[in-house]
């Protein structure tokens, strides 16, 4: 990965957002040379840039940042999911970087696809009963080996009779999609594995004297205890039960030890001398914003406010998010993806969720432009994907599609 320090930033970003403008010039051309935009249901936003499109081996033409592009992208992904051999085992996790391409990331690509299921069956109803029967499989895929095992020889079995210690990772997240499910469909099935997990969660951070719980043991990535709390909210408000209480130790152990210079929480902490050991980074702060105002709206709107300032750039239309704020040391790991002149595509893509999150309808356009023109689009045999996006990227950038989708049909009502 190249690093170019002796670059001032002024110039890093002026050529990036010159790149960007003459590619995304270049693009319009490439896909589309007009397009007539369909007449669109009041609760269905037009798209966002309809001069950008895709176009089919059959000459069709489709605008990449529509609801037409989102349905080909959720066939995409549905088929990618359902190629992976669930019967199989699971895959080591020993520590090292190299493993999360085989850990980490199938299991995100689920949960994430899984949110922007719940999401399309809210906005469309065309498609609401094929992305709920996803929603559905998803949840039940995340509990085989294949998917979650890579947790058992850290915490135990993580789902079955022999479950009892969960990981604030993995039960965080996938309880995060069962409650999802749940409010959008009134489906019990799951109930009571949404029973189990949610005590067992709110047990682990009650015993906790800060109400941090590590990622691994002996690895304490305090970004990764935002999802479970935003389950466990969701969970209170669903059930009327008061397990989420275990928040307001975490909220307040945070901003007394794990805030940054910058006032953003820290990516990576030593809980026993309460101090930070890596500050914030884009690719963390903008997943924690994805779950973040579930707990605490008011400590939200203050940390975007500050991601802003600090790592979200936009210039010419476009934007992206830095890895590293300017100034710091950089270094970088296999969760920034590709950094360019210090902006990061995984940064950039959790960012576009993190803003529709927090309403800010004007960068989630900026960034999905970016992203739409970067990622290089491919329409074919029905299907809706992107060259340079792995899977992984690709369900957490449609799921911040979805929360923009929500966003509009919210302020058209």
């Amino acid at each position: 990965m190249c690093r170019l320090a002796s670059v001032g930033m002024t110039s890093q970003w002026l050529r990036f957002t010159g790149l960007v403008f003459l590619y995304s010039l270049s693009l319009s051309a490439t896909f589309s040379a007009q397009f007539s935009a369909p007449k669109t249901n009041a609760a269905i936003p037009p798209p966002i840039f309809p001069a950008l499109a895709v176009t089919n081996e059959s000459g069709k033409s489709v605008p990449v940042l529509s609801l037409e592009a989102y349905r080909l992208e959720f066939r995409y992904l549905r088929r990618v999911c359902h190629a992976i051999d669930l019967s199989g085992p699971a895959t080591k996790m020993t520590g090292l970087q190299r493993d999360v391409p085989e850990t980490q990331w199938p299991f995100m690509q689920f949960c994430y696809l899984g949110y922007a299921c719940v999401n399309l069956a809210q906005c469309d109803p065309e498609l609401r009963a094929e992305a709920l029967a996803e929603a559905q499989w998803l949840i039940e895929a995340l509990q085989t080996p294949r998917l979650t095992g890579f947790i058992t020889d850290h915490f135990g079995p993580p789902f079955g009779e022999q479950f009892s210690t969960p990981s604030v990772f993995v039960h965080g997240l996938f309880l995060n999609l069962a409650m999802r499910y749940r409010e959008a469909t009134e489906d019990s099935r799951f109930d009571p594995l949404i029973h189990r997990v949610a005590n067992a969660l709110s047990r682990e951070f009650s015993h906790s004297d800060q109400g941090i719980l590590p990622t691994y043991p002996d690895m304490w990535w305090i970004t990764d205890n935002v999802p479970a709390l935003s389950a466990l909210a969701r969970y209170d408000r669903l059930f009327r039960r008061n397990l989420s209480d275990v928040t307001q130790r975490f909220l307040q152990h945070a901003r007394a030890h794990y805030l940054d210079s910058k006032g953003l929480l820290s990516s990576y902490i030593d809980p026993f001398k309460r101090r930070p050991l890596q500050g914030a980074r884009g690719v963390g702060i903008s997943y924690v914003l994805h779950f973040l105002e579930d707990i605490d709206a008011g400590f939200a709107r203050n940390q975007y406010a500050l991601a802003k300032r600090e790592f979200f750039r936009s210039a010419l239309g476009f934007a992206a998010v830095r890895e590293f704020p300017e100034g710091t040391k950089e270094e970088f790991d296999v969760d920034s993806g590709q950094v360019v002149f210090g902006l990061g595509t995984a940064a950039s893509g959790f960012g576009i969720a993190a803003a529709a999150v927090m309403g800010d309808e004007e960068m989630t356009r900026q960034l999905l432009k970016s992203s739409a023109l970067i990622g290089l689009p491919v329409l074919r045999g029905g299907e809706l994907s992107y060259s340079v996006m792995p899977p992984v990227g690709q369900a957490v950038v449609l799921f911040g599609k979805t929360e923009l989708l929500r966003l509009q049909q919210s302020k058209a009502r």
